[in-house]
Parts: C-alpha cells; sequence; structure tokens
C-alpha cells in the first residue's frame, strides 16, 4: 500500500490562492477551497506485499463564483504526477457554493514512486 495523500496534499497546496484539506469545507471556510479524499488503494496484483497500488482520488474544488480556472490547474498538476482524471463533473450544492468533482486513477509502483495506466 502506497500513501500518495502527502504528495497530493503538497500539490494542491501551491496552487496559489486556494485553501486544501480533506473534508468539505465548512460555512466559515475560506474560498477557494480544495477538498480531496483518498477512495481507494488496492493490490492490482491480489498478492501479498505487492509492488502495485492501484489509487482513486477524488478532489472537489469548492468555489463561491467559478470552479473552471483551478479545476484546470488541478488538472494539469495531478497529470504532472502520472495521475489520469477518470471524470469531472458540475454537482449542485446544497450551500449554494459552485462545486466541481473530479475523479483521478493511477497505479503506483511502491518501490520508485513511479505512477502508470
Amino acid at each position: 500500500m502506497f500513501d500518495v495523500k502527502p504528495e497530493i496534499n503538497a500539490l494542491l497546496s501551491a496552487i496559489p490562492g486556494v485553501t486544501v484539506s480533506d473534508a468539505f469545507p465548512t460555512a466559515k471556510a475560506k474560498m477557494p477551497h480544495i477538498s480531496f479524499y483518498e477512495l481507494s488503494n488496492g493490490d492490482p496484483l491480489t498478492i501479498a506485499a505487492g509492488p502495485l497500488s492501484d489509487i482513486s482520488v477524488q478532489i472537489d474544488v469548492w468555489h463561491n463564483r467559478s470552479t473552471g480556472l483551478i479545476a484546470s490547474e488541478v488538472d494539469a498538476r495531478m497529470n504532472s504526477i502520472g495521475f489520469r482524471r477518470q471524470m469531472s463533473a458540475d454537482l449542485p450544492d446544497p450551500s449554494g457554493l459552485k462545486r466541481k468533482t473530479m475523479r483521478y486513477r493511477g497505479v503506483v509502483d511502491v518501490r520508485s514512486g513511479r505512477v502508470s495506466q
């Protein structure tokens, strides 16, 4: 199992003007905000102490105006480390905030940290 969360947190935190967390934003959260969650982290070879981790991550961009520019920056940064977007959608949120959700997937070689598909 490979823990990619610290790398993703650092990557997203480097986007100027955003706050990043692993939780939905609260009513008092500074906007724009990015939240991310590991959806799955499995062994595609199904062997004990396997050398690969098949990882899926969900990233949500929250804004009170528009999510487009930040979502594009997120996509470029995730692609730069080898993760590929599987889906993207605008989701209505009862809070009134704009929300763009994106899901990424990559297979990480736990020995080298290299990400492939």
